[in-house]
């Protein structure tokens, strides 16, 4: 009886001082500042990263196949210049020969394809040793000589490789569907620059030359991987970010709105100008040609465009030297009269314009005032990106089969217990 009565004495004793732990453990909670273990801040870096991962491995075939045609078509008109001469290139007669009206090559051209292909472009560069390129609405290409009116190469535009990568690069080949697996890969490529950039961003100071350097010497295959995938992404990422940027303004017209929101211009989507009386051709490309030529000279290229329908305009599109805006003027004529509709002239650019006149150079690389520079930067940026869903699938393939080495053997550990 004495044994049960003391060991009840002992029992109280303790359970008063584990109250009384438990109240000041409670008193001291209350009054601390610190958050309770249990509950940890909210870790961006860890948010970005699984996004940027997730993003990059659903995206990652075609951006790779996005990059390699981007790489192939920052050199096209170097391409087309040293492979296809015999279409867009003639040797100029030795006398003052005139070229042939542009009326009559088109007859020439028209005569020497099917009657089911009908042009309706003509493309040339005003340097004497350039061919007239007419185009149909099916894609296939006349090359002539505008001297002698000599037809130098009939091609199919859509069998030729530089036509098929562009194609590749606009739609992966696969139409409208294509062009909208595009057009919002565009939109996850630049919150995966945005993402890898918070990623890779060093924690202090000190580690940024480590971050920014790749260590070749690695013995591990893994940390060669990870420098490959993140020095390389940094160092591209200015020209991957613009290329990016001028991706979305082409697809989105929501990023064209801002764009002109933040020029102070008003965004108009405007349509090639109509005439009111529907009837034949009446007035001639040479004239449309001769005068806006004669009313703004210095051209460098000359597209013309001929109406399809009945009211369509006419449209004479002159290309101009540039840096880095395109200039282009674009008069459009009534297609009986001969009276100008409307014309869009560089002279006149709002800065919104200039905007979207820069948007092809930035997009491709194709800068005139850095020369060949550009072009190499635009080519290795694309190389690079190419690189990057390889390497991404390579961290996220080999963080994979470390965790399932560690469950292994948490598993073997547990069962030898």
């Amino acid at each position: 009886m004495q044994l049960i009565t003391r060991l009840a004495l002992v029992y109280s004793h303790l359970n008063a001082k584990a109250n009384t732990a438990d109240k000041q453990v409670l008193n001291a909670n209350l009054h601390s500042t610190k958050k309770p273990k249990g509950i940890k801040k909210p870790n961006l870096r860890k948010l970005f990263l699984w996004i940027h991962r997730w993003l990059g491995l659903v995206s990652g075939l075609v951006v790779l196949v996005v990059s390699l045609t981007g790489c192939i078509y920052v050199f096209e008109e170097e391409i087309r210049n040293t492979f296809q001469q015999q279409y867009l290139y003639i040797h100029p007669p030795e006398s003052n020969t005139a070229r042939q009206p542009i009326d009559t090559l088109w007859q020439i051209a028209q005569a020497a394809l099917p009657r089911k292909d009908t042009l309706v472009q003509l493309r040339f560069k005003t340097q004497p040793n350039a061919a007239y390129v007419f185009i149909t609405q099916t894609k296939k290409s006349v090359s002539v000589n505008p001297y002698s009116g000599a037809i130098t190469g009939i091609r199919n535009l859509k069998s030729d490789f530089l036509y098929i990568n562009l194609e590749l690069h606009k739609n992966l080949l696969l139409g409208s569907v294509g062009k909208q697996i595009i057009k919002w890969n565009v939109l996850i490529f630049f919150i995966l620059c945005i993402s890898g950039l918070i990623v890779w961003w060093p924690k202090q100071k000190r580690f940024f030359k480590q971050a920014v350097s790749i260590k070749w010497q690695a013995k591990n295959l893994k940390r060669l991987t990870w420098d490959l995938h993140a020095v390389l992404g940094f160092y591209a990422l200015g020209v991957l970010l613009m290329i990016a940027f001028t991706g979305m303004f082409w697809m989105f017209d929501s990023v064209k709105q801002i764009t002109a929101a933040v020029t102070g211009t008003a965004y108009v989507k405007r349509e090639p100008p109509k005439s009111m009386q529907h009837g034949k051709q009446l007035y001639k490309l040479q004239q449309a040609y001769t005068h806006a030529d004669m009313r703004y000279p210095g051209a460098t290229e000359v597209h013309l465009h001929k109406p399809m329908e009945g009211n369509q305009a006419l449209r004479v599109s002159l290309r101009y030297p540039y840096w880095l805006v395109r200039n282009h003027n674009n008069l459009f004529y009534h297609p009986q009269t001969g009276q100008i509709l409307r014309q869009d002239l560089y002279r006149q650019y709002t800065t919104f314009d200039k905007v979207k006149h820069s948007n092809y150079s930035l997009h491709t690389g194709n800068i005139p005032a850095l020369g060949m520079g550009s072009k190499i930067i635009y080519f290795l940026a694309s190389l690079f990106s190419a690189s990057l869903p390889v390497t991404g699938f390579l961290i996220w393939y080999n963080r994979g089969k470390k965790k399932k080495a560690a469950h292994l053997k948490t598993g073997k550990l547990r069962h030898q217990a």
